[in-house]
């Protein structure tokens, strides 16, 4: 009797070390903001010249980081290349698209500014019979916030420049396109987090 107690007793203590471990976890981690940001870049494409592409960037934006301390924020971006990216795919017969998309997240705090590089991958995505072309790359972005960071709020912001990699199934075969916001004077501010 005494022992099926002793063990039970056991169990519940292992149980709510488990549950406390677990609730310490999250609150280490801080909540996350849901960032949703939606910018006009141009650049320049093959056969087609100059389009203006559309970006919807969303990210969880950690409300709290500790410097020196890793961190793994989920970044998506959905991209509108246009009615004129779809035409020329579909002149030179291709029928889907991959690739990578290429960025930084621009971190101020305290006079400071770190870039995180961004790298996203685009899945094959069907070319569309008609219409734009539209896909969308995600993945997450891991970085740790510089040890000797001063404590304070920390902005992040989309950098102005991204470069999309784009393979096709047609003789065009790949080429980057390399995108600037336009117009430049948008305001890329993803969010901010308290750094301690």
């Amino acid at each position: 009797m005494t022992e099926t107690l002793l063990r039970k007793k056991r169990f519940l203590g292992i149980g709510l070390a488990t549950l406390l471990a677990g609730a310490v976890a999250v609150l280490s981690a801080g909540p996350a903001a849901a960032a949703e940001k939606s910018l006009t870049y141009r650049g320049g494409f093959p056969l087609i010249g100059d389009q203006q592409v559309t970006v919807v960037v969303k990210a969880d934006i950690p409300a709290t980081a500790t410097a020196g301390t890793p961190v793994s924020v989920p970044f998506s971006l959905d991209v509108d290349a246009g009615q004129a990216a779809g035409d020329g795919l579909r002149l030179v017969g291709a029928t889907k698209i991959s690739g990578t998309i290429a960025s930084k997240v621009d971190l101020a705090i305290g006079g400071q500014s770190v870039a995180i590089p961004i790298e996203l991958p685009i899945p094959e995505t069907p070319v569309p019979a008609e219409g734009t072309l539209k896909f969308t790359a995600q993945g997450q972005v891991d970085f740790t916030v510089p040890a000797g960071t001063p404590a304070g709020e920390a902005t992040s912001s989309v950098d102005s420049a991204a470069t999309t990699h784009v393979v096709t199934d047609s003789g065009l075969g790949e080429f980057d396109v390399d995108l600037t916001l336009d117009p430049p004077d948008q305001d890329a501010t993803l969010g901010t987090t308290t750094v301690g």
